[in-house]
């Protein structure tokens, strides 16, 4: 890897000064961090503050910018900065926030500015030098990086210590008298400001619920308040469909919600002949949609946290219906925060792993290398922690301050988990192409992942049971589905384990079934890998379909088909536990658009890509999947014929065992 960035080698597209457009930058991956400090104080539980248990890191409170340039003729400067800040042109130094005449020439700039809260900015915006991407910084110590930047913060009044929501008002849909207080119903999930009017004089408490039974419970509800002493309030911002407000004088008057939301756009479509379907699509991209703020988050209500395990599947989700890859750089940087790492990411050991991997997975769907290059170190840093924490036998183990997750389910956890030592497997694979895109061998991680493999097959595989147990040191030969199914969906295991692993393990009803969207994702994608797309509809119309069912308006952290009425919030130990709006459910969006629609990228950055469309149950679908930089594929197939349309160069459209070239512009139509 490159010791140093050379502005012409990383920035030499970079648009000429003299048309480009100032923004705001700061110290790559301090803007990330400091968002994530604030989010992750915001938990609340029955009235009580409840900041995540793990570890933070902080922005670098002094940071030096520099640039050098030339200018035509003679210019004013002016930094713009909120923080303590002086610039220095050709060794003089001069004020922040002033008028400053510079001659024509070539020149040399430097800015320290030092944030006592928050981290430092700078902005300049004058005829022949203003901030962008082609700056670099460094925080007093180690080689200058490619400074962070983002086009939401083009203005000299930006403020980058503000995230750019935006912002709609709604009403309720319906209001209902009940002995809890006047019960307001918003129509469907959402996150916002809830605004009132009242009498000064009046004690009112607001509850809030993602069902009306929640709303309307005051002891168990998860949030809560009451307040007085105005006449006007603008609340908290807070996850609801429903609030309860009952006042000891006169009912609130003019309840609206200011739904606060980060701008993304849908740029991915789906429908087929069965009607339902798209309504599952719809809610499952409005919960991704509530879920993608500052951050993937893992639900909107009760944690409202960055979990990397809920996150790597939204990476995935995120490329079939937004392609938008600054959230996802963004929620990569925050998650990995700054070495020295003294615990797992979320303090799980499989969330370290699913970090890097996803890593490797945003290079390979976008190409950019430059993201690599900046945060490889950081990445090698927990790669290095990952390894610190293995046993003698080289598996991944339980240290103390770990969680060993991997899923809400029955596992037999009493020793060295296979589920985890396959993801290990696959981390190494990640590190291999990821040092060897920076420049460094990759000799090491390959003899590494090999030699776990062996040992894996050794002690975990049992061919005659077609899976791998969950442990092999507690002699309880425990097999269920979590390891079998990262074995087929990371390639771990030959295609004739893989069909037996699915036939036995599977499509065996005998195993324990999944009862989270989070593992049913995984599983249905190998189910896919393995051609059973058909299982896989069936199996989101009778699964995330049961939820629409119950009247859903985003997908739950866990559904349990057997449980009735308010068994179904239930969770942690908590009457309302269950989040009903989990990222992670959301993955119908990816498996349609992968497996279905069939688009998928054969190279890096998408430079080529594959249509392999399939219809499986349906009898006609049609949808559109985006591709990088505003690129899309739409396809169109029935029983007699398959159509496909792209603005991209690449594609290759694969049917019944044939391959065509997919022009730019221009349908290709292939009649059966």
């Amino acid at each position: 890897m490159k010791e140093k960035f050379e502005i012409s080698e990383l920035y030499a597209d970079e648009t000429p000064l003299e048309t480009s457009k100032a923004k705001w930058i700061w110290y790559n991956g301090d803007f990330e961090i400091y968002h994530s400090l604030k989010l992750h104080g915001r938990r609340e539980e029955f009235g009580a503050e409840c900041p995540c248990m793990w570890a933070l890191s902080s922005p670098y409170p002094s940071v030096v910018f520099k640039k050098d340039y030339h200018a035509d003729g003679e210019d004013t400067i002016r930094l713009v900065t909120k923080q303590k800040a002086y610039i220095n042109i050709d060794r003089r130094r001069f004020p922040a926030n002033t008028d400053i005449t510079v001659s024509a020439g070539d020149h040399c700039v430097t800015v320290a500015a030092l944030a006592e809260v928050g981290f430092p900015s700078i902005y300049i915006n004058s005829k022949y030098l203003v901030t962008d991407g082609s700056w670099l910084a460094n925080h007093t110590a180690g080689d200058y990086i490619p400074v962070g930047t983002w086009n939401a913060y083009t203005s000299p009044d930006s403020d980058p210590m503000v995230f750019p929501f935006k912002y709609d008002t709604k009403k309720p849909v319906k209001a209902l008298n009940t002995k809890e207080g006047m019960l307001y119903d918003f129509g469907r999930e959402m996150f916002g400001v809830v605004r009132f009017d009242a009498d000064p004089a009046d004690t009112i408490r607001v509850v809030y619920g993602e069902s009306p039974d929640e709303a309307t419970d005051p002891e168990e509800a998860l949030i809560r308040e009451t307040v007085s002493g105005k006449a006007h309030y603008d609340l908290v911002p807070r996850a609801f469909r429903y609030i309860c407000i009952k006042s000891d004088g006169k009912i609130p008057t003019s309840v609206v919600a200011d739904y606060e939301y980060y701008l993304l756009e849908d740029k991915a479509s789906f429908s087929c002949n069965r009607r339902n379907i798209k309504k599952i699509w719809d809610i499952c991209a409005y919960t991704l949609h509530l879920n993608s703020r500052e951050f993937f988050l893992d639900g909107i209500k009760r944690d409202r946290w960055c979990w990397s395990g809920d996150a790597y599947q939204s990476y995935m989700a995120n490329n079939y219906l937004f392609f938008d890859p600054e959230i996802t750089k963004r929620t990569i940087v925050a998650l990995l925060g700054k070495p020295p790492y003294e615990q797992h990411i979320n303090t799980i050991n499989d969330y370290s792993m699913y970090l890097i991997i996803g890593a490797y997975d945003y290079y390979f769907s976008t190409g950019d290398k430059k993201f690599i290059e900046i945060y490889y170190p950081r990445i090698k840093a927990l790669y290095d922690f990952i390894e610190s924490r293995l046993n003698e036998e080289g598996y991944v183990c339980e240290r103390d301050g770990d969680w060993i997750f991997i899923d809400w389910s029955d596992i037999d956890k009493g020793g060295d988990l296979c589920a985890e030592q396959i993801l290990l497997w696959q981390c190494r694979n990640a590190m291999a192409s990821l040092s060897e895109l920076v420049g460094l061998d990759s000799t090491p991680f390959c003899r590494a992942a090999d030699k776990l493999k062996r040992n894996i097959m050794r002690d975990f595989w049992r061919e005659d049971r077609g899976g791998f147990v969950d442990c092999y040191t507690t002699g309880r030969e425990n097999i269920t589905r979590h390891a079998n199914i990262f074995a087929i969906l990371y390639g771990f295991v030959s295609e004739k384990r893989a069909r037996k692993i699915t036939r036995m393990v599977l499509e065996n009803d005998d195993i324990t079934q999944i009862t989270t969207p989070y593992f049913a994702f995984f599983e249905l994608c190998a189910l896919c890998k393995m051609g059973r797309l058909s299982a896989t509809q069936k199996k989101i119309e009778s699964y995330w379909g049961g939820m629409v069912k119950l009247g859903a308006t985003s997908i739950w952290e866990q559904y349990i088909p057997e449980h009735e009425g308010i068994e179904h919030y239930g969770m942690y130990g908590m009457k309302y536990g269950c989040s009903l709006c989990h990222a992670w459910g959301g993955g119908p969006i990816y498996l349609l658009g992968r497996y279905c629609l069939g688009v998928y990228p054969t190279s890096v950055g998408y430079k080529t890509f594959a249509v392999e469309p399939s219809r499986g149950m349906y009898k006609h679908i049609d949808g559109k999947v985006p591709l990088p930089e505003g690129g899309e594929v739409s396809v169109k197939m029935d029983a007699h014929s398959c159509t496909v349309e792209t603005n991209r160069d690449g594609g290759t459209l694969i049917l019944k065992g044939k391959s065509y070239a997919i022009p730019v512009g221009k349908p290709l139509s292939i009649a059966f």
